[in-house]
């Protein structure tokens, strides 16, 4: 990992931090390469566990990954009560201008996940990204105050977040022993070209305080500007190796638990998640502007995805597997799952613009030894050139929560002229009784536009 710029805090005890204004950039422009001999050979991690305490701990994690540039802010709190910090203006630029290639084989034996703890294998060409997490055991450790975060301005004049470097991973984890039974926890293999993100989330909480993004409604804008022109690739399984899916997992039965697989050119992304929390108070944002693109009229990147996923039975309360090849993306997105109140608030202006010029293809497969039965849970393979979405969902909260206020939403996007979007994958899924609204969807979209609200229980 070259051209990086980090400011982080990880809280163990109770306390209290501020932080100032903060401008970060990074630049890579040499090839970055995270593999063996030759990108056929993998670099491996085995996890393995002992009998008495077979898992992974709350938070814990296990990756295995190459970046370019990656300008980042976090605030991470794990098994503690959590006063949470105050972050002024951030301003990020991240930019990469070379080739990056990942090859990785993450091993992880007989077990069970907990709270919070991921497993990765990925490649990212440039990345700017504001994250704040606290994550509890949902009995006693897990009094999170509200954040509050500042003007963001991620891209932009002077302060760009573009790749144009080809991006390459091979991936594969495998953990067919392995149940994702922690609320929150996640396995993913990942090839990306340039992405801005902005990140709240709580997992097991036993109080979440009012979050403030962007100075909330009205005070204040989150502005990501992103730009990819490299190809991008993502592929399962080093050559021979077993299993040929990108991800084997036993059954997933945590609440929001996930398994993805995906390529994707440019991303621009803000999301709040709840997950299994008490007295969990809204989150408001201010105004957003997302801009997000894959190629122009003079670069048409292709974006290929072919791993896969083979997983047991997806139980868990807004459990999902997905597999996604997608150009360009712009996203707000606000999830409140098995909460005592909905956390949910409102937001000010959202302004998102998304275009793709690249060809993209995607031919993952999903197979499930179970079925999709959680409540809300999901099993999903798409393809799409260009998305702008907005979403708020609450799945299995107790109560509704207070009314979702919402500024005008503004959405423009557009798959251009040649940009062909292809998907060829499959879900097979065994005998068995689907959840309240679980679905399963193999999709292949041009452009789309997308407001979402939705409720389950």
């Amino acid at each position: 990992m070259t051209g990086v710029a980090v400011a982080a805090l990880v809280i163990g005890a109770p306390g209290a931090f501020a932080q100032v204004a903060i401008t970060q950039g990074s630049t890579n422009d040499a090839a970055v390469s995270n593999f063996g001999a030759t990108s056929a050979d993998p670099n491996t991690i085995g996890i393995s566990f002992n009998a008495a305490t077979p898992g992974m701990g709350i938070g814990a994690s296990g990756s295995i990954s190459a970046s370019g540039a990656v300008s980042s802010v976090s605030a991470t709190a794990i098994n503690q009560n959590f006063i949470t910090p105050t972050i002024g203006t951030v301003t990020q630029g991240a930019g990469n201008n070379a080739a990056i290639g990942n090859t990785g084989t993450l091993t992880i034996g007989t077990g069970s996940t907990s709270a919070g703890s991921s497993a990765s294998v990925g490649a990212t060409g440039a990345a700017a990204a504001v994250s704040i997490m606290g994550v509890g055991d949902g009995i006693s450790s897990g009094t999170f105050s509200g954040q509050t975060v500042g003007n963001i301005a991620q891209g932009g004049a002077g302060s760009l977040v573009t790749n144009s470097g080809t991006i390459t991973n091979i991936g594969l984890i495998d953990a067919s022993g392995l149940t994702l039974a922690g609320n929150g926890s996640s396995a993913s293999v990942s090839s990306t070209g340039a992405v801005a993100s902005v990140s709240v989330a709580s997992i097991g909480a036993t109080s979440f305080g009012a979050n403030g993004i962007s100075n909330g409604v009205g005070g204040g804008t989150a502005v990501q500007t992103v730009t990819n022109t490299g190809n991008i690739s993502n592929t399962s399984g080093a050559t021979g190796a077993t299993p040929s899916a990108g991800i084997t997992t036993g059954d997933v039965t945590g609440k929001g638990a996930s398994i993805s697989v995906g390529a994707t050119g440019s991303a621009a992304s803000i999301s709040v998640a709840s997950i299994d929390s008490n007295a969990v108070a809204g989150t408001t944002f201010g105004g957003i502007t997302q801009n997000s693109s894959n190629g122009s009229g003079s670069s048409t990147p292709t974006v290929q995805n072919t791993g896969n996923i083979a997983v047991g039975n997806l139980g868990g309360v807004g459990a999902a597997a997905q597999i996604s090849a997608t150009g360009a993306s712009s996203s707000l997105s606000v999830s409140s799952i098995n909460n005592d109140t909905a956390a949910i608030a409102g937001t000010g202006t959202t302004g998102q613009t998304t275009s793709n010029y690249g060809s993209i293809t995607n031919s993952g497969i999903i197979s499930s030894t179970g079925t999709v039965s959680g409540t809300g849970s999901s099993a999903s393979i798409s393809a799409m050139g260009a998305a702008s979405s907005f979403s708020a969902s609450s799945n299995s909260d107790t109560l509704a929560g207070t009314p979702l206020t919402l500024g005008a939403i503004t959405q423009t996007t557009a798959n251009h002229t040649g940009a062909t979007v292809s998907n060829t994958g499959a879900i097979t899924v065994a005998s068995g009784s689907m959840g309240q609204g679980a679905s399963a969807s193999v999709s292949a979209i041009g452009a789309g536009s997308f407001a979402s609200f939705r409720s389950v229980k």
